[in-house]
């Protein structure tokens, strides 16, 4: 995504694979920290990364962000007294 929005911020020749199969649970931002920890800051491999693909998450998170305003806006709202 960061590709697609400020790619002069990203330094792909810095990006490196990340992959923890054998540290299951949720991120952590500590070494120490129960869960994976991501020394890179990376989960999964960036190396993989592409503005192309950025650009079909962001299309599609924003399609999805307008779709539930919709929704919210046609819900109706009933208040209890």
């Amino acid at each position: 995504m960061m590709l697609l929005i400020a790619p002069e911020s990203v330094r792909m020749n810095r990006a490196a694979r990340d992959l923890n199969p054998d540290q299951p649970g949720p991120l952590t931002r500590g070494p120490h920290g129960k869960g994976t920890y991501s020394p890179t800051g990376a989960w999964g491999d960036p190396t993989l990364a592409t503005c192309e693909k950025g650009q079909a998450v962001v299309e599609s998170m924003v399609s999805t962000i307008v779709k539930d305003i919709d929704d919210l806006h046609q819900a109706s709202v009933s208040i209890a007294k």
